[in-house]
């Protein structure tokens, strides 16, 4: 009988292929998983934030929550002193246009209503609910300006007018209007392949003492240094840069 010619593969060799098989056969899975993943992961951030740039005319609505911090002593009162009423929300419209990819000016279109307690002895009661229309013009410094998050802080000037809205003891309260000056601190947030924009603000007004007037006679100096927060979202127009 003739002798069948030796395996081209020995037993071990065969299994030892196999086993070259299955680890390549690993090897494609992890790299088709990985390749997956990277796929996955640059359709998540293929979205580019749109950058700033000189011409940008921000408009943003937001929800703002107004508190007055309003301090005062009343000196024909026995010690009475004006405080802060309860936080009121009220809707307003920021107008920020850019001069570079950093530096805005923004003014601010709101028409929030303050409320002034008057406290005595322990005891606290209205006073009165004034609108306040806050004119203000703002110089801004946007920071990472071509970024997704874009963070910015300013400063600005004032001009306070009060008028009542309501007053809660009988006698019409009267607050004249008064200057100063404010801080503002936030961050945008772009939302990828468009203009709009998201945000977070805070206002913090700083005035300068006023009088009050209550039944045509005055009693003292009040002191309002509103905070202003709030959240909104806006759009980025693209028009002809100033400079």
């Amino acid at each position: 009988m003739k002798a069948l010619p030796p395996p081209f593969f020995s037993a071990s060799e065969a299994g030892k292929a196999r086993q070259r098989e299955r680890e390549n056969d690993e090897m494609k899975t992890k790299a088709m998983a990985l390749g997956c993943a990277l796929a996955t992961a640059v359709a998540c951030n293929s979205g580019s934030a749109q950058a700033y740039e000189a011409g940008d005319f921000l408009v943003q609505g937001e929800i703002a929550g107004f508190y007055p911090d309003a301090s005062g002593q009343v000196g024909n009162a026995g010690g009475t002193n004006f405080d802060s009423g309860a936080v009121t929300a009220n809707p307003a419209l920021n107008l920020t246009y850019f001069f570079t990819e950093n530096i805005a000016a923004q003014t601010v279109l709101a028409v929030p209503y303050a409320r002034v307690d008057l406290h005595s002895g322990g005891r606290t009661d209205k006073l009165t609910d004034q609108w306040v229309l806050p004119l203000s013009i703002i110089g801004q410094y946007h920071f990472f300006s071509k970024e997704m998050v874009s963070p910015y802080i300013g400063a600005g000037l004032t001009y306070a007018w009060f008028w009542e809205e309501q007053s809660h003891i009988g006698s019409h309260v009267e607050v004249d209007d008064t200057w100063g000056g404010l801080v503002n601190f936030g961050v945008n947030v772009k939302i990828p392949d468009t203009r709009w924009v998201a945000m977070l603000d805070v206002k913090k007004w700083f005035l300068s003492p006023t009088n009050t007037h209550v039944g045509g006679n005055k009693t003292d100096d009040l002191t309002v240094n509103p905070w202003f927060f709030g959240v909104g979202i806006g759009y980025n127009f693209s028009t002809p840069a100033l400079f």
